[in-house]
């Protein structure tokens, strides 16, 4: 039978990045809170040590997959993305296809291997077992909910590092971007003005769940000149005297590129 050493090993191998980090805590070592309104968790030595090894890729250089070895409770799934996070929005989520699955224990490992007719391979075991991605969106009336979409990993080259970069184009639209960003304009304009570079506008979706996941920032890039030729922002351009640009009156030339209009000021 398989040690779970040797599924996360299996389950490293699938992703296909080294910006991988294994949820392998089982259910006894579970986080808790015990109040919903304070940040304190009680967290066993197994989640302190899941802690250290997620700072490590949270850094918001890069997405980074989260795979879990079993299906996760909405709350659990939460501390583990969410709770003391800098970046928690480039953490994807990635949990087996059935939810009760757990390969953290040994008798559901040898679950897991009998259901595959007694697997003798532990990388085609993992494989046969995911994927299901989880991901959050803000409601209508703007609770942060989950959602969860089926991966094909049926292909034995794929790896969940590439079949997650191609769906994501696919789920996030360029215009689910500038919905976001029209709706932070104009309930939190604070984040973007003052001074700050217009490259900044793309922090709160590395950082905020419930936000489209950020797998190119020319979307936001482009979110913002959208917004400054409707009139609904405006930029300064340090390259041109500060010149401030703000449609339908004075919208951006279209020859600004996105790299000169990410330098420009709000």
């Amino acid at each position: 039978m398989f040690q779970k050493s040797e599924i996360a090993a299996a389950v490293r191998h699938l992703a296909g990045t080294d910006r991988v980090v294994v949820y392998d805590l089982h259910e006894d070592d579970a986080p808790e809170r015990p109040n919903p309104a304070s940040p304190y968790i009680r967290g066993s030595a197994a989640w302190w040590d899941f802690v250290r090894r997620r700072r490590a890729l949270d850094d918001g250089e890069n997405l980074t997959l989260m795979v879990s070895l079993r299906g996760l409770r909405s709350d659990e799934r939460l501390l583990a993305v969410n709770w003391g996070t800098a970046f928690a929005n480039t953490f994807l989520l990635i949990e087996p296809t059935d939810p009760w699955l757990d390969l953290t224990s040994s008798d559901g490992i040898r679950q897991a291997t009998k259901s595959h007719g007694e697997e003798t391979d532990a990388n085609r075991l993992v494989r046969a077992a995911y994927a299901e991605w989880v991901y959050w969106f803000t409601s209508a009336e703007g609770d942060t909910e989950s959602k969860m979409a089926t991966l094909d990993m049926a292909d034995p080259e794929s790896t969940l590092w590439q079949t997650l970069w191609d769906r994501l184009p696919r789920t996030f639209s360029p215009a689910a971007y500038l919905s976001s960003l029209t709706l932070l304009t104009l309930k939190e304009g604070e984040l973007f003005t003052g001074g700050r570079e217009v490259a900044r506008a793309i922090v709160p979706f590395l950082t905020r769940l419930g936000l489209p996941v950020l797998y190119d920032a020319r979307h936001v890039i482009r979110g913002v000149r959208e917004l400054v030729n409707a009139g609904l922002a405006w930029v300064q351009d340090p390259e041109d005297n500060w010149r401030v640009y703000r449609g339908p009156v004075e919208p951006l030339p279209a020859e600004v590129t996105d790299e000169r209009l990410a330098l420009m000021v709000r």
